[in-house]
């Protein structure tokens, strides 16, 4: 979890929604808002943050002193898109773009709560189970209009009971940093000189730990050293691959120098107690929720990445009065622990095919990838005891194109069957 972040970004992307207005739907519809922010931020300076303190302090600067430049930049890129040779491209990978805060946008939409928190999930989920299930009162109404059944039922039963509190959802007031916080799930684009300062930062820490005068943050460095570097951001794997190339070809001793001034420079700076930027708290609360959500369900393979997958899964089963789903959740889980997976490290589930069920088993590290590779019988054993009709194990990696499959043939060559 990182605390730092263009504080540029937001703004850009506000006043790209304001111009857009003006523009007819089908002008609006014909432009994305990714690369209008990407192509407007790419002309303007970087006021990247790793403090409150900072992120205030940039934001203010934006606003002072860049307002009329970040006007312009946004009218060029609404023209500039239309002939942008990166536009029509393939799309960055939701794995490489994707935040907690895109992930609870679509559970706000999934939950029908809109002003939903990471904290409310757990318990937000649970009571849409218990909404979708097959109660007749509940049969045949959406998840909306069980919602608002639900609500209507609550406000009488408080009117009789001549109580006026308020309902959890309708109770919150507005949230300006919830309000940032989703709006960054509005966009999808990524500097590429984040990953690259943050590789050299570490290194040249690992290097530099006996001269320094003090221990620094590799995100106040970072952000210290973006500062000082032209924006490269991109919205296509196309693009991500030509900025790259174009920062190693042209600023790598740039960003070499830039990065070791910066940490002598901070390093003899006072240090002082500081806060992260106000949207890391979000972060927090999502790691918090998740740790809930695998406690409740006993699955340590549930991450914020995945969580809408199995929601919605579970959510249709639930509906459909099939609610063996939560006993499949809690056998995955125990393969998972059996197999000494940490939280994070992999995927499982079960897919139905012609000659059984199989197991899918998704590696996020290559450690959880060679031990399950160098161990297919133990992953079987665990398999077969749970799931007896699994025809076949299909492992798979991050960095592979293929999966590594363990058939029941093989279990049976192994004696495990």
């Amino acid at each position: 979890m990182t605390s730092l972040k263009n504080a540029l970004e937001e703004i850009v992307v506000v006043e790209a929604q304001e111009q857009l207005k003006h523009l007819s739907q089908s002008a609006r519809e014909a432009i994305n808002l990714s690369e209008v922010a990407a192509f407007a931020l790419n002309r303007l300076p970087a006021l990247y943050a790793s403090t409150s303190r900072g992120w205030l302090q940039q934001r203010k600067r934006a606003h002072n002193e860049l307002h009329s430049q970040i006007v312009s930049a946004v009218k060029q890129a609404l023209l500039g898109v239309k002939q942008d040779p990166l536009r029509k491209s393939t799309k960055i990978a939701a794995s490489k773009v994707e935040t907690p805060a895109h992930v609870l946008a679509k559970l706000q939409q999934l939950l029908s709560k809109p002003s939903l928190l990471w904290r409310d999930v757990p318990q937000a989920f649970q009571e849409t189970l218990t909404l979708v299930n097959h109660s007749p009162e509940y049969a045949g109404l959406s998840i909306i209009d069980r919602n608002r059944l639900r609500e209507i039922k609550g406000y009488l039963q408080r009117k009789d009971n001549q109580q006026h509190e308020l309902d959890w959802k309708t109770a919150e007031l507005p949230n300006a940093e919830l309000t940032s916080y989703i709006l960054s799930a509005s966009y999808f684009l990524i500097n590429v000189l984040e990953n690259l300062v943050n590789q050299e930062v570490t290194n040249q820490l690992t290097h530099m730990a006996t001269v320094l005068p003090r221990k620094v943050s590799i995100d106040d460095v970072s952000a210290h050293v973006l500062n000082r570097l032209p924006a490269l951001y991109a919205t296509s794997e196309q693009g991500v691959v030509w900025q790259t190339q174009k920062a190693k070809e042209q600023l790598s001793s740039q960003i070499e120098s830039t990065v070791i001034q910066s940490l002598m420079a901070l390093s003899k700076t006072p240090r002082r107690l500081t806060d992260p930027i106000p949207l890391l708290k979000f972060e927090e609360e999502c790691e918090l929720a998740i740790k809930e959500l695998r406690l409740i369900f006993q699955r340590d393979d549930i991450t914020w990445y995945n969580f809408v997958s199995l929601a919605e899964y579970a959510i249709e089963h639930e509906r459909q009065g099939m609610t063996y789903w939560r006993q499949q959740w809690r056998m995955l889980g125990q393969i998972y622990s059996e197999m000494y997976l940490q939280p994070g490290d992999a995927e499982l589930s079960l897919k139905q095919t012609p000659e059984g069920e199989v197991l899918i088993v998704h590696t996020y590290t290559k450690n959880a990838f060679g031990w399950l590779a160098d161990n297919p019988k133990n992953l079987g054993i665990s398999t077969l005891r749970l799931f007896p009709a699994v025809a076949e194990i299909e492992l798979y990696a991050y960095f592979l194109d293929f999966s590594i499959n363990y058939t029941r043939a093989e279990m049976a060559a192994d004696g495990i069957i």
